[in-house]
């Protein structure tokens, strides 16, 4: 059980939650959920973002990564509604793990429980309508995308229709439409000048076409209903508002949720594979098909609907642009939420907003580093809880954990969108609305909004990473990772200026000296001297205190300068060096002895002329131990 709080939690799996009619079923399903104790998480999936980014929704199946579907008491998909084909496979696989109970909605589907309305009666009645009210005989038909279940249901409910009415099965002329607004002015131009004649009526397979198919009629001056009837299919609330309002066919949405919580709740048994709960329609004949008058009551109401509609559609516009801008100018993420928070004005009240960005072990997230898959941890980036009910997390937490737990114990519903750009997985949205109703159109617009932020900062944060690494380089040397000659020198003035302002303050040089360097390039390659070298420089680092200053200044050559330490600091320093030395020695194997020579030179700041003669009488003191260890071995 996912333990938002104590009540059992549905996933339901949609694609273009904003749309009108997914919008009623998501109020419906929230109605019922409430109704019956559930809590609810939506998956939304935008889908493909118009025709040239098919790859923004193939990239979505992402989200599937991160869904807890072992914690899920039940899962809702709309297996119509999800067209990109690598999701909707995806999602069937994790689907038939599940041990929790699944139920498909519009398209049959043979390894779930399916509960769905009756499609072809609502076809077949209109064509009865057609023919036993108007007596048209002449009736065209616009189909939805060709192929799909759906378009393939009603296609052939409408065939069947007409040739029962002894009609030609196709009428005057089937056009495939695409569920949408996108392809009327083709529809119009093919049933009018096209076809062989010209149609009395023309049947559509959802209110999308029939709303867009009567504006081009319009275009080419051809009124409906006067001079051609339209119906639709799915009763949208733009079915109502359009001029002329359409005749549609309505579907009980509250009855389908009660009846899928009522499964949930009471009849868990019931949900078997195969099994299929079907529901009726009812068709409802409106202006587009001449059976309601035109009042003039309705035109100005139309007309004051129309007004407002476009009022609120240039304020969310321009609440859009404004964030837009804001967001394109973020610098870091903390700026992003506060873009956010000022202007997502445009979609609906929310009670809640975060978004979660993917993050490592080492706590880089994915406006800093690159994810190409979701990873096992989070980072809540934004947070923004108006009812103060969800607990803020520190740090990274768990993926799983998905929604942080909620201290008020009512209905809880929240929608989850991935955040995604290119090849690169940024994390994801969770939105709380205020209502049963979803988010507005400008949500998505949102989101995608943050994607494309999120690239930016993340193609920032890459730049200024690595203008730090160059900086890096430009000062620090590339084999042992101390300071070079530029980064020593530069660091140990300034030190040395500090220390000078601060009387009796002591100076410590130490200047050290890789023993017999020259043998082991000649005896054993450059490659194994440069692992000499390296080796040196790492242990001068570790024996370094948080203040010394370590360099290395030539081939072999290392000075450390100790600010506000005396001579016995640098000698445990030199003795601690020699430890390391030996332990190399002990544990490596190898064919050389490592062992270095070191100089220390101690004096207060303000006895020195300048930094230089401290380096030189370390360097001096260096070349006498150097000298002694010669002496010794000869």
């Amino acid at each position: 059980m996912l333990m938002i709080n104590g009540h059992k939690t549905i996933g339901i799996f949609l694609s273009g939650i904003s749309g009108t009619f997914r919008r009623d079923l998501c109020c419906s399903l929230n109605r019922a959920a409430r109704n019956h104790g559930f809590n609810v998480l939506y998956f939304n999936f935008l889908g493909t973002i118009g025709a040239d980014h098919r790859d923004f929704g193939s990239m979505e199946y992402h989200i599937l990564d991160i869904v807890p579907f072992d914690k899920l008491d039940g899962v809702i998909f709309d297996n119509n509604n999800v067209f990109i084909e690598k999701i909707r496979k995806k999602l069937h696989e994790k689907l038939k793990e599940c041990k929790c109970p699944v139920i498909s909605i519009a398209e049959p589907c043979k390894d779930f429980c399916h509960v769905r309305f009756d499609n072809a009666n609502a076809i077949a009645d209109f064509v009865e309508h057609f023919v036993r009210v108007h007596g048209f005989t002449r009736i065209g038909y616009m189909s939805g995308i060709e192929g799909l279940p759906d378009s393939v249901e009603r296609l052939n409910a409408f065939r069947n229709a007409m040739r029962a009415h002894g009609l030609p099965e196709d009428g005057v002329g089937v056009f495939h439409g695409d569920f949408w607004y996108n392809k009327s002015d083709e529809a119009a131009d093919f049933f009018f000048n096209k076809c062989e004649q010209m149609p009395q009526a023309i049947i559509c397979a959802n209110d999308y076409m029939a709303l867009s198919l009567c504006d081009s009629l319009a275009g080419m001056g051809i009124k409906v209903p006067r001079d051609v009837c339209v119906s639709g299919y799915d009763d949208i609330d733009e079915a109502v508002s359009h001029f002329p309002s359409i005749s549609t066919a309505t579907q009980d949405k509250n009855a389908l949720s009660e009846l899928i919580f009522d499964l949930f709740e009471n009849k868990r048994d019931e949900i078997i594979p195969g099994r299929m709960i079907t529901l009726p329609t009812t068709n409802v004949y409106r202006v587009s098909c001449g059976c309601m008058p035109i009042s003039k009551d309705t035109r100005a109401r139309d007309k004051n609907a129309s007004f407002h509609r476009n009022v609120n559609m240039l304020y969310n516009l321009y609440d859009s642009e404004a964030g837009m801008l804001e967001m394109a100018g973020i610098g870091d993420i903390k700026q992003m939420g506060a873009a956010f928070e000022k202007h997502s004005l445009n979609f609906g009240s929310y009670a809640k907003f975060f978004f979660f960005a993917y993050g490592d072990e080492e706590g880089k997230c994915s406006y800093e580093k690159e994810f190409d898959h979701p990873s096992d941890k989070v980072y809540p980036a934004i947070w923004i809880d108006m009812s103060g009910t969800t607990q803020h997390p520190q740090g990274m937490i768990p993926v799983s954990a998905l929604i942080p737990p909620d201290s008020d114990d009512g209905f809880t519903c929240y929608y989850i969108t991935h955040i995604h750009f290119g090849e690169h997985c940024f994390g994801y949205t969770a939105i709380m609305m205020n209502s049963e109703s979803p988010f507005g159109e400008f949500y998505n617009i949102w989101t995608i909004n943050i994607a494309v932020a999120m690239e930016t900062l993340l193609q920032r944060n890459s730049i200024r990473s690595l203008v730090a690494d160059l900086r890096r380089e430009s000062t620090h040397d590339r084999l042992t990772g101390l300071l070079n000659r530029k980064g020593f020198e530069v660091s140990i003035h300034k030190g040395f200026e500090e220390a000078k302002k601060n009387g009796g303050t002591y100076v410590t040089a130490v200047m050290t000296d890789l023993d017999k360097l020259k043998s082991i390039n000649d005896f054993y390659g450059h490659g194994e001297g440069d692992v000499a070298i390296s080796a040196i420089g790492r242990f001068i680092a570790e024996c370094s205190g948080e203040d010394d200053i370590s360099g290395r200044t030539g081939g072999d050559e290392f000075y450390t300068v100790m600010f506000g330490k005396d001579e016995a600091y640098a000698r445990d320093f030199v003795e601690k060096l020699r430890r390391k030395t030996e332990g190399f020695n002990d544990t490596m194997g190898k064919e050389y002895a490592l062992g270095a020579s070191c100089g220390i030179y101690s004096v207060k700041a303000e006895e020195l002329e300048n930094i230089e003669v401290l380096l030189r009488r370390a360097d001096e003191n260096m070349y006498m131990v150097k000298r002694k260890k010669q002496i010794s071995r000869s």
